[in-house]
């Protein structure tokens, strides 16, 4: 990337952050960055356009930080919990990541955008890995898939986003528990 192509870049992905998607305008973006807008339209097709490349570089971003702090072969019950904690804590204040499940038509653009987005997606593509090494260390019970196993771990993203609507005073507890359960599940 050029100077100015860099600018808009980072401009966009402070807004992003600060004000979400919804609320940020082109003509925001290029001011910050010190450009015309019509500057923008030169490296950038649209606000969606720039919003996937960032949110790409987020998602491998945080994707990195997290898989930096554990140990992929540890205690799996106490893996699992640490990298679901650090996802939720880590994706929870970040408006961009948010996006990929709040909103729709980016999450649809996302995906159509690179096929390989949710296999690269952050809670994805850290329990693929995890799941392989279990199959290597022939740690699964028999008849489970990946499939069913991701199912079940993304079960746990759904109910992040009503942890509102459950009456608990610990939530974190809860979490635990379910993540505990579902490795009961899982695991021989």
């Amino acid at each position: 990337m050029d100077d100015k192509q860099d600018r808009i870049f980072d401009a966009a992905h402070v807004l992003f952050l600060e004000r979400g998607f919804k609320n940020t305008s082109v003509a925001d973006i290029a001011a910050i960055a010190g450009v015309a807008v019509g500057s923008f339209y030169l490296y950038f097709k649209s606000k969606e356009d720039i919003f996937i490349q960032i949110y790409t570089s987020e998602n491998e971003n945080i994707k990195k930080q997290i898989l930096s702090k554990v140990d992929l072969d540890g205690d799996p019950v106490t893996l699992i919990q640490t990298i679901i904690q650090q996802i939720f804590k880590l994706s929870s204040h970040n408006r961009i990541l948010q996006e990929w499940f709040s909103n729709p038509k980016l999450n649809t653009l996302i995906a159509q955008q690179n096929s390989s987005t949710v296999e690269d997606s952050l809670v994805y593509s850290t329990l693929m890995t995890l799941i392989d090494k279990w199959i290597a260390k022939d740690l699964i019970k028999d008849g489970m898939t990946k499939e069913r196993i991701i199912s079940l771990f993304n079960s746990l993203t759904v109910l992040d986003f009503h942890q509102n609507e459950i009456k608990t005073d610990d939530y974190q507890q809860l979490l635990n528990d379910l993540i505990s359960g579902i490795l009961k599940v899982v695991l021989k």
